[in-house]
């Protein structure tokens, strides 16, 4: 009997430990789903690729590039740099605009000018609106792609934390606003675009909207600057200051509006709370 009951134990055991294990062998074989496996690779695949072929066209022409951007802040300089190029003087200026708009903190008004100075004013806004453009929309996607750690490396994180839930909230029209006023760190807005939800048409739309009127005014000051006299320069500085003091207050009432609508959902609950607590 004991026997008996002994195997019967065996036998139980074995069933449970069989149950056990079974599980963990399925789902260690079963396949994964193609779906979400295809998507993430087909992504990093075209992440590599674009990052291979920047690269590669980056250090075809890093010397150029080099050199131009240790001129920034000199627009003569740069358009004699441009000049000596010739031919390849737009693509050398592309990768030095590229540049710039991926690293935020490179002033990149010298190069709007440069061009309109050396190419003329269509051909020159054409060329940067092209280049300012399609960079920025690396920018977006590259956040959009890597997410926040590796855009923290690029931009300054307070930065990233003051503008990220307006730019969420407000879409289209802050960043269109964002790229019209000198306010804002505009370069360092293409990576709080990716980072929030905005889609990217929506964006795409918004740099161009917003980043003409500036490309407009600096390729046209490269082109014709030497032909303005002093009432077109005054009016000129007057507008900059004008937009400056605007987009300021602009700025400054977008955030006082935004900081008291995220203390509202605190001091609401807090007040029904209260309501609930005063009938007990």
């Amino acid at each position: 009997m004991a026997a008996t009951e002994t195997k019967l134990n065996m036998e139980s055991f074995r069933q449970k430990l069989s149950r056990l294990l079974t599980p963990s062998t399925s789902s260690s074989t079963t396949p994964t789903p193609k779906a979400p496996a295809h998507f993430p690779l087909r992504r990093w695949l075209f992440i590599v690729t674009g990052a291979l072929l920047t690269a590669v066209a980056l250090w075809v022409f890093r010397g150029p590039v080099w050199e131009l951007l240790s001129l920034v802040g000199d627009q003569t300089a740069v358009s004699e740099y441009l000049k000596s190029y010739g031919a390849w003087g737009p693509l050398v200026l592309a990768a030095a605009q590229l540049i710039q708009v991926l690293v935020a903190f490179i002033p990149g008004h010298v190069f709007l000018v440069a061009a309109g100075y050396v190419y003329g004013f269509w051909p020159a806004l054409i060329l940067n609106m092209v280049c300012i453009v399609a960079a920025s929309q690396l920018g977006f996607a590259l956040a959009r792609w890597t997410g926040r750690p590796l855009v923290e490396r690029l931009v300054d994180k307070d930065l990233l934390d003051r503008w990220y839930r307006i730019g969420e909230k407000q879409g289209f029209l802050f960043f269109s606003i964002a790229f019209v006023l000198p306010a804002f760190p505009t370069d360092a807005m293409n990576y709080v675009g990716g980072l929030s939800g905005i889609s990217g048409i929506k964006f795409l739309g918004a740099s161009i909207l917003g980043r003409l009127p500036s490309a407009i005014m600096l390729t046209m000051i490269g082109a014709y600057g030497l032909e303005f006299g002093r009432a077109t320069w005054f009016g000129i500085g007057v507008l900059a200051v004008t937009v400056l003091i605007v987009g300021r207050i602009i700025v400054a009432r977008i955030e006082a509006r935004h900081a008291t609508a995220d203390d509202s959902p605190t001091d609401v609950g807090s007040a029904d709370e209260q309501e609930d607590e005063d009938p007990a």
